[in-house]
């Protein structure tokens, strides 16, 4: 199972903190077409530049390492795998 872990402003939209998916594409992307299906994920709701790619408004890490350093959206995903997911923030 991937273990998908939900923070912040992402855990209030899904209404949960801790999402177990069995089957994925085995990729990112795939991963996130089955929580915006399962628990309404929606990255577009952070996003405040609607031109601008909605994941851009958020952190994901997929076992501690941010996508932008394992593949983006193709970065495999397996079994065992945490995938962590965050909003931008920002105030002081």
């Amino acid at each position: 199972m991937i273990r998908v872990l939900f923070y912040a402003g992402v855990r209030e939209q899904v209404g949960i903190f801790e999402a177990l998916v069995e089957e994925s594409s085995g990729t990112l992307a795939g991963l996130i077409e089955r929580l915006k299906e399962r628990h309404g994920f929606s990255p577009a709701e952070f996003s405040q530049d609607e031109s601008a790619d909605p994941l851009s408004a958020l952190i994901i890490m997929i076992n501690g390492r941010h996508i932008a350093h394992v593949g983006g959206l193709d970065a495999p995903v397996s079994d065992g795998d945490v995938v962590s997911i965050f909003p931008l923030v920002g105030g002081g």
